[in-house]
């Protein structure tokens, strides 16, 4: 039989383990500045992943980081960082499933919606930031 929780117990779970430092991986950045002449736009993004698990359970959330194109390249490394849905929902549990008060299991967007509920997003994000380019890399 395949363990499950109460959402209690899954509340409980998902915030010890988003405590724990993730596995970070950038898989694609741009940073582009705009050159009318060329018709080429102001563009600044970091795409990646990070994976937040503790054995038998498992957070992954697929993020992107957007920087500010309000200003000048500078202003391009102030980063908004959100989940981003690659597949159908982020984050993703691996885990137990979980079970609402009618005994009956919570959908996987469900989950996905729950956690962002729980977690805010600068306990997540705290170990983004890390990984994001700063100016100089670029110059």
């Amino acid at each position: 039989m395949k363990k499950v929780l109460t959402l209690k117990q899954f509340q409980d779970i998902v915030l010890e383990v988003i405590s724990l430092q993730p596995y970070v991986e950038v898989t694609e950045s741009s940073f582009k500045m705009e050159d009318e002449d060329r018709e080429i736009e102001k563009e600044a993004y970091v795409i990646g992943f990070s994976r937040h698990s503790k054995p038998g359970f498992e957070i992954c959330f697929d993020w992107i980081a957007k920087g500010n194109l309000d200003g000048y390249l500078i202003d391009m490394f102030d980063f908004t960082i959100e989940p981003f849905c690659r597949g159908d929902f982020s984050p993703v549990f691996k885990g137990p499933v979980i079970l609402d008060d009618y005994k009956d299991p919570f959908e996987p967007f469900e989950i996905s919606a729950k956690i962002l509920e729980i977690v805010k997003p600068e306990k997540w994000t705290k170990w983004i930031v890390e990984y994001l380019p700063e100016p100089h890399v670029i110059l």
